[in-house]
């Protein structure tokens, strides 16, 4: 598998997202697909590529951080478009809406909470430990960006029990490995999420 260095979601990290967290790793298809073999071979070619960015979640490489794996212990499970992507029900689609929103609780003097009920896609990008700067509409922009035909995707949830890439998550906020295949384009998005204060 390689690398798709010039697909369009990381020009959209880099110049609209600078601060996500998320480890997001796009690999076009060299051989036959084989189902979950091949999802976990992905998961692996993605994980090792981490080791050559400057920064993997909250740990900078320079500081000596690598990725390590063990295969074996490596589990997963197939999840919905839907489950993926979830998010809160209200949660605001709009800077301007989540201002409405927060006027609204204080005038009815309730503290602001966002239940987030899965550790979902939609919660890794937007729920960070020290935020980010987006809405529910980047969120849509961020989805578009990486799966245009989410009706051919086969999606795999991953444990968090075969690599030090989630001890800091592990911590406190929560871990997260996902692997999509689409079909249409015969590539792989891999998406780490391991973060802690």
């Amino acid at each position: 598998m390689t690398e798709q260095t010039s697909h369009p979601v990381y020009r959209l990290l880099e110049t609209q997202y600078g601060e996500c967290l998320l480890d997001i790793v796009v690999l076009q298809m060299d051989g036959p697909y084989e189902g979950e073999p091949t999802h976990k071979r992905a998961v692996l070619e993605a994980f090792a590529l981490l080791n050559g960015r400057e920064r993997i979640a909250n740990n900078w490489t320079q500081y000596g951080f690598q990725v390590t794996v063990e295969p074996e212990k490596m589990e997963a499970r197939p999840i919905t478009w839907e489950e993926l992507t979830w998010m809160p029900e209200n949660y605001p689609r709009t800077q301007k809406q989540a201002q409405q929103q927060r006027r609204e609780r204080v005038q009815q003097g309730i503290q602001h909470v966002t239940r987030w009920e899965v550790t979902s896609l939609g919660y890794a990008f937007l729920d960070p430990p020290y935020g980010l700067d987006a809405w529910g509409e980047d969120f849509d922009r961020l989805c578009q960006v990486l799966f245009p035909d989410h009706d051919g995707l086969e999606i795999l949830s991953w444990n968090n029990t075969w690599s030090n890439y989630f001890d800091d998550g592990n911590e406190w906020w929560g871990t997260a490995c996902w692997s999509a295949y689409d079909r249409m384009n015969n590539t792989f998005v891999v998406i780490g999420a391991s973060l802690t204060d």
